[in-house]
């Protein structure tokens, strides 16, 4: 049988992923340090471990009927607490305050579930294992199997609204499968529907298993400083609207935020209070009796402990059989590449240092190339766990550094 390389342990391993292709496709220079040398990051961001954390309190969530994730999650954050080697981004700044984004997040999800594809109980399955070989019975590349760590297979009503459109026939069964990828990232998802059919990674996954439907649950890091113009959302119910409802900061009136539910009532608000001379506001006991009569039926004052500035966003799509089968190729095409540089013992260097393959911030690239040896030895680490590194950052972070 074909194998892809020879690991740390002597082993041949036949085992390929997204993950792993992606990196040999940066650079197959960096693709030899992390599989035949061994080379691994040491796990030194925040990033990746707070997304560990919030995947693994969604999944207690659906398996102890609805109860107890906030409290998982903090348990599993606190133990990275006195971790003084963890780096963070601008956006999460410390570890606090990824304590107060990840709560907020989990109350966020438990609020939205109810309405999402992702019913509790067990027709919902965390961190399935799917594998496929690329090439049965080639003499060349058979016996090399891709795989995939899928977070969610969930089974739900074929007719669910956040589901594309399909015309759904009793011989399917009573159910509709559906496959779902937790990320946490700095950006917010484009909205337009249908676009998770186009995700890369996703369309492997379908590849994979046959599943069509594809989705991403899109946690999205924003900054804790609430200002004017800022959308929140809200984590309890207050007077006419819903937890779970994003609404747009109006104003700041001593540090309790004004909101309606869009921006465009802004200046109707500011209407009715009513403005002096100078075109400042008036805020006078009268204007702001004016002011809150009609937020009492248009929007709210909010104190900030009962909203958040976290997102949520659930954005599925709907994989063809030939766009599924495509990213089979890119395996394929992966595979292929990776058995003839072992073949050939080249391995080159294809690192870039300006757009559109600016690899200067990639660890790799700092420690091997450039050959920093002081931030190699604080950054990086010989492994043989080969398993382990397959999936690389598939299970949750989607964020630039």
């Amino acid at each position: 049988m074909a194998f892809l390389y020879v690991n740390q342990k002597g082993e041949e391993w036949r085992q390929h992923s997204y993950s792993a292709g992606n990196t040999f496709d940066q650079c197959a220079y960096k693709y030899y340090l992390q599989k035949v040398e061994g080379w691994k990051e040491k796990e030194t961001k925040a990033r990746f471990l707070f997304g560990r954390a919030l995947e693994d309190a969604i999944q207690w969530h659906h398996e102890h009927n609805g109860e107890g994730a906030v409290n998982n999650f903090i348990e599993a954050w606190r133990k990275h607490a006195d971790n003084k080697e963890l780096q963070y981004t601008k956006v999460e700044k410390d570890w606090a305050t990824l304590y107060a984004t990840g709560v907020q997040m989990i109350k966020l999800y438990i609020i939205r579930q109810p309405t999402l594809p992702i019913p509790l109980g067990g027709q919902t399955l965390f961190q399935q294992k799917f594998g496929r070989e690329v090439f049965p019975g080639d003499e060349n590349y058979g016996g090399i199997e891709d795989i995939g760590k899928l977070d969610i297979v969930t089974y739900v009503d074929p007719t669910h609204p956040l589901l594309p459109k399909v015309i759904w026939k009793p011989e399917y069964g009573p159910f509709r499968p559906l496959i779902v990828d937790i990320k946490t990232a700095g950006q917010d998802f484009p909205e337009q529907y249908g676009m998770a059919a186009y995700d890369v990674q996703l369309r492997r996954y379908s590849w994979h298993t046959g599943i069509r439907d594809v989705a991403l649950l899109w946690f999205v890091k924003k900054s804790h400083t609430i200002q004017k113009g800022s959308t929140v959302t809200l984590l309890e119910d207050v007077g006419n609207f819903k937890a779970g409802t994003e609404m747009t900061v109006a104003a700041m009136e001593e540090d309790i935020p004004i909101l309606l539910a869009n921006d465009s009532l802004i200046n109707e608000m500011e209407r009715i209070q009513g403005r002096k001379e100078d075109g400042k506001l008036m805020q006078t006991k009268e204007a702001k009796a004016r002011r809150d009569e009609w937020l009492s039926n248009f929007g709210a004052k909010v104190s900030t402990e009962k909203l958040t500035k976290q997102r949520l966003q659930f954005n599925a799509g709907f994989v063809t059989v030939r766009s599924a089968d495509e990213a089979g190729m890119i395996a394929g095409r992966q595979i292929i590449n990776i058995v003839n540089a072992r073949l050939a013992n080249a391995w080159p260097n294809t690192f870039g240092i300006r757009y559109p393959h600016d690899d200067r911030s990639d660890p790799y690239f700092r420690a091997f190339v450039q050959q920093d040896q002081m931030f190699r030895d604080q950054n990086f680490t010989k492994s043989g766990d080969d398993y382990a590194d397959l999936f690389g950052d598939d299970g949750g972070d989607d964020e630039q550094a």
